[in-house]
């Protein structure tokens, strides 16, 4: 699931009008949900978990039990980064390690836009 992004984030599944035509009339884009433009790519991995375990819901395969399982420890692990994030932006920001901690973790969890130095 890979998502090209145009001027202003629009989706370009839906070209930015946030729904998109299938047989049985127009619907809600799948990957923008409505919205037109892309969600932060920590909102596109909440949905993307959500979607696989949405599929396996229900099932009592080994393989539906470890997607839980791993769902979960994705879930908790991006948790605990969000706190570090947050505790770091709290912390010392003139400090070299602390704004180390910052790129680090917003690297993996993708919450905020790197912005070009001038």
């Amino acid at each position: 699931m890979e998502h090209a992004t145009s001027k202003a984030n629009d989706c370009l599944t839906c070209y930015g009008q946030g729904e998109v035509v299938s047989d049985y009339g127009s619907a809600c884009c799948p990957d923008c949900g409505g919205a037109g433009t892309l969600p932060p790519p920590n909102v596109l991995a909440d949905w993307r978990i959500s979607a696989i375990e949405k599929h396996y819901n229900g099932e009592q395969s080994q393989a539906a039990q470890d997607v839980g399982w791993l769902a979960f420890e994705l879930r908790r692990t991006r948790h605990s980064l969000m706190q570090i994030l947050a505790l770091a932006q709290d912390g010392a920001q003139d400090s070299a390690v602390a704004q180390r901690i910052q790129f680090l973790a917003n690297d993996a969890l993708g919450v905020y836009r790197p912005e070009a130095s001038d």
